[in-house]
């Protein structure tokens, strides 16, 4: 954390991290403490962007997230070829559709850019 941080900064910074472990949508968990989640998004991209710009990481980009999975499709298993493309989609209901040998590299720096990031 940078030195020269305001009480708001700091306290936004905790409320983010809270906010990005309990792994709730913005919206629920902003509801839950008695928030705007137009300010939860607005203090996580510019303490975000204030973390990229000094090259640090804040403490909850680097905790493991694991994220609800929906089986949206129950076929029987053949011996049909599996698909060309995975398809993901994000909390917010971005989509991403990833062929068969993608670049892995590429797929992350395109996963941050979506949660406003940098790669």
């Amino acid at each position: 954390m940078a030195t020269g941080t305001t009480e708001a900064e700091r306290r936004w910074r905790r409320i983010v991290e809270k906010w990005r472990r309990s792994g709730l949508p913005a919206r629920e968990f902003a509801a839950q403490q008695g928030l705007s989640p137009y300010t939860i998004y607005w203090w996580s991209s510019r303490l975000g962007k204030q973390d990229a710009a000094q090259g640090t990481d804040s403490p909850a980009a680097t905790i493991p997230k694991l994220l609800p999975v929906e089986i949206v499709d129950e076929a029987p298993l053949t011996s049909q070829p599996p698909p060309a493309a995975l398809e993901v989609v994000l909390p917010h209901g971005e989509v991403i559709r990833v062929l068969l040998g993608a670049d892995l590299t590429q797929l992350g720096r395109v996963v941050a850019a979506l949660r406003g990031g940098a790669a």
